[in-house]
């Protein structure tokens, strides 16, 4: 048996690391989070700063310093580059998929159960695309995935209940240097609602949870005194009260906040693994007062606490609920592998693999459909027939198997389907990173080496630019609308603050969005030649001069 669970790690991180390592150089880092999080590292590794998080030169308390620290690593060891960036939440997407494999083990005492909840969760949409791109998310989410792996085997070894909790609450601390104390509040309310439900919170009664009580302070603590000891109430305000507590009552993204956001994006996000989600919870809900088990138990413990600290909070991104996902894909393991070895269950199998591949093939028929809206913004309509192709033919081959009952066979095709839309990703990559990224705008702006100046950007590409030039930046817009956090950029929302900038430089520089434009064109009438240089995805790119030095 150890050599055959060898065998399926083996298979798992060789499909992750082709999955999650290759082509993640392909994109440069998107605008505007890619950017934020490489950026704050940057300037810590230019200022040899460990412990205080910067951003445009100054102090910023978004987030905990490990996800900085660990993009710091990456540059220093290759260099910085689009890859290096995302190296570690790739990484940290292949843990994940091997600590749900060991956690399957643990809770179903079934191989292939764990094998099949494995494969769901390497191969769902959602957590593909955090495991290419740079946010906390992945990494937070596999240190809590990291933490229920210590209590199950606490929970499942009772000579190993110590080393458990310790390994338990050593995560916990973990997720809180990523990204705030709910690296402990979500584990522990799941911990403690599972073991309600299966009425043994005495269980906790073991030397092995004040000892890991005590490691996470120990761990997690320093950093947080660190900083409230040097920064004070700035800190206290910016992490707790404005990145915490006003997320929880004011909505950054108002089109999100809606109570079906978060089960949507579950539905969504594990495709195409979707309609086997759905069939699960309708499963689990049949067997709530007869033949729940312990794994049920945690994976509903487990959703439940990551729904209850984000579903009431205003500001709801759909990264927030990343840490219930490898919940869900043991819920879908659960369910295939019962759909795989009882009889009872193989014609609902065949009918939720024809369904899942039917709705493959109306998305193909779709991309063929549309694609003369999208080959809009692209060169080329052959990758739209690639994708297009690529989905009809794997859902034909799908069907074929699942009609023939070999289902194992075709939940394997199913797990590739993601495979085609990555490839035609590589094909557009030079069509589409203009929209993304601000890489390609700022070729246009003379580097450091040219001289220092303040290039007037968009709040979207602030960041950016930053990122690639090193230029000081000045954000021109005229809503009054703030960042969300705040950022110690000047914010130009009148002529005359536009004018003061552009009176101290000899040429000035803009990558900006369309309003900008038009604003930068009024402020400048008769005063200013405003030189349209080049348009790139979204972006204006401008150069201003003052009109005696065009004329010469």
């Amino acid at each position: 048996m150890r050599t055959f669970t060898l065998k399926r790690i083996s298979i798992l991180v060789l499909i992750c690391g082709a999955l999650f390592l290759f082509g993640n150089d392909l994109f440069s880092l998107s605008d505007p989070d890619e950017v934020f999080y490489s950026l704050t590292a940057h300037e810590m590794a230019a200022k040899n700063e460990w412990l205080t998080p910067l951003i445009f030169g100054q102090p910023q308390f978004e987030k905990p310093p490990l996800t900085y620290w660990l993009i710091e690593t990456a540059f220093k060891m290759g260099g910085e580059s689009a890859f290096t960036a995302r190296f570690f939440p790739a990484v940290f997407a292949i843990l994940g998929v091997i600590a749900v494999y060991f956690l399957g083990l643990m809770g179903f005492k079934d191989e292939r159960k764990a094998f099949i909840s494995a494969i769901v969760l390497a191969s769902s949409a959602f957590y593909v695309g955090m495991g290419k791109t740079v946010f906390t998310d992945m990494i937070f989410t596999v240190f809590i995935l990291c933490a229920f792996t210590m209590f199950m085997l606490a929970y499942t070894d009772r000579r190993r209940q110590a080393l458990g909790f310790i390994g338990f609450y050593v995560f916990c601390a973990l997720a809180t240097l990523t990204k705030s104390p709910l690296g402990l509040l979500i584990p522990q309310i799941a911990v403690i609602l599972f073991l309600l439900y299966q009425r043994q919170v005495i269980f906790l009664m073991n030397w092995g949870v004040p000892t890991g009580i005590l490691l996470y302070l120990v761990i997690a603590l320093p950093w947080y005194v660190y900083i409230y000891d040097h920064y004070g109430q700035a800190f206290i305000r910016e992490f707790f009260v404005n990145d915490h507590w006003r997320r929880l009552l004011t909505a950054e993204h108002p089109a999100s906040d809606r109570w079906f956001f978060y089960p949507m994006t579950m539905i969504a996000g594990l495709f195409p693994w979707s309609l086997f989600l759905l069939a699960a919870w309708v499963d689990l809900f049949k067997r709530l007062k007869s033949s729940v088990t312990m794994i049920d138990h945690l994976s509903l413990s487990w959703i439940v606490a990551v729904l209850l600290v984000f579903q009431l909070a205003h500001s709801k991104l759909a990264s927030y609920i990343l840490p219930l996902f490898p919940a869900l894909s043991l819920m879908t393991g659960n369910f295939l592998g019962n759909g795989l070895s009882q009889i009872q269950h193989r014609k609902k199998m065949q009918n939720l693999l024809c369904a899942s591949f039917a709705i493959l093939a109306v998305l193909g028929i779709a991309v063929m459909a549309g694609h003369k809206v999208i080959v809009h913004y692209l060169a080329s309509r052959s990758p739209m027939y690639f994708l297009s192709g690529s989905l009809i033919t794997l859902s034909g081959l799908g069907i074929t198997f699942a009609f023939k009952e070999r289902f194992q066979g075709a939940l394997y095709v199913l797990a590739l389907s993601l495979c085609p839309i990555l490839l035609t990703a590589f094909m557009v990559r030079t069509d589409l990173e203009r929209f993304v990224s601000s890489h390609e705008a700022s070729e246009y702006i003379p580097q450091r080496s040219l001289g220092a100046m303040t290039v007037l950007t968009s709040k979207a590409n602030a960041r950016g630019i930053r990122f690639y030039t090193g230029q000081d930046v000045a954000v021109v817009d005229s809503s009054d609308k703030p960042f969300f956090s705040p950022h110690p950029v000047p914010v130009l929302n009148t002529a005359d603050k536009i004018i003061g900038v552009l009176k101290g430089q000899h040429v000035t520089y803009g990558v900006i969005r369309k309003t900008a434009y038009q604003l930068i064109l009024k402020s400048c009438a008769n005063r200013y030649h405003v030189d349209l240089m080049q348009k790139s995805g979204f972006d204006y790119i401008v150069r201003i001069v003052p009109y005696a030095q065009f004329k010469k």
